[in-house]
């Protein structure tokens, strides 16, 4: 049996800056749990969030702070369909096309796990490390078509179809 590798709290986590000036906080790297789970906290700035995808794993979102809009497929078309505010989460199964945005005039955080895990690897290639949430890299994150090939061997597919961001109320 393995021995238990507790996180001491104080130590410093690994953040990354991804495109759109968002920043991604490993809480949890799937090499901790043999790729079981991961989970990172995202600090998303207005107007931020990734083009709807789908992928193997399936994802819980919790929002900490601010509102995210969550986007599905309908009908051919990814439009947005409920506005979570904090404390109200959502699973994402897995292959389902889904996206995030923040539409609000102020910065949103929020909790995703991801079982299996895979999003720690990816934005460790996806991304740039930062000191932390507040800090800017010195180079942009890879930009559209660098992020599609990460995606790819990640098992994450971007969605190809037609976009409706066209926002709703809560």
């Amino acid at each position: 049996m393995a021995a238990l590798q507790p996180r001491r709290s104080g130590t410093h986590p690994v953040v990354y800056e991804v495109a759109g000036g968002n920043h991604v906080t490993i809480l949890l790297d799937r090499d901790e749990t043999q790729t079981s789970v991961d989970v990172i906290e995202v600090l998303a700035q207005p107007g931020g969030g990734p083009p709807p995808h789908r992928h193997a794993f399936g994802e819980w979102f919790r929002v900490l702070a601010g509102e995210l809009t969550l986007c599905e497929a309908r009908d051919g078309t990814v439009v947005c369909t409920a506005v979570l505010a904090s404390g109200d989460s959502v699973w994402v199964p897995p292959w389902t096309v889904h996206g995030t945005l923040n539409l609000a005039a102020t910065p949103t955080r929020f909790e995703v796990a991801g079982i299996p895990g895979a999003m720690s690897a990816y934005f460790a290639e996806a991304g740039i490390e930062v000191a932390d949430e507040q800090t800017l890299s010195k180079t942009d994150p890879p930009g559209p078509s660098a992020v599609e090939a990460i995606a790819a061997r990640w098992g994450i597919e971007f969605w190809t179809g037609p976009i409706d961001a066209t926002p709703i109320t809560r």
